[in-house]
């Protein structure tokens, strides 16, 4: 999930500190969420998106995990 997080938003150009301040965290737990150490509620994933100006699709795949995308705008991660 992290990893889709911090590929939208080098795509888009923004940094941790504006998603951050667009999402109403800290640039620190966007910083926790990107690498993995801390596992993310679908509110807090529909806040990223809302700053992200995207929609949110979450696929779980029993036996293969879940997967997390942000589209919108032209833009999918």
């Amino acid at each position: 999930m992290g990893r889709a997080v911090r590929e939208c938003r080098g795509r888009i150009g923004m940094t941790q500190t504006r998603l951050a301040e667009l999402s109403g965290l800290t640039q620190a737990a966007i910083s926790r969420l990107e690498h993995g150490k801390c596992m993310p509620t679908f509110a807090l994933l529909e806040r990223i998106a809302g700053a992200f100006g995207s929609a949110l699709l979450v696929s779980v795949d029993p036996g293969h995990g879940v997967t997390v995308a942000f589209t919108g705008n032209g833009e999918t991660a």
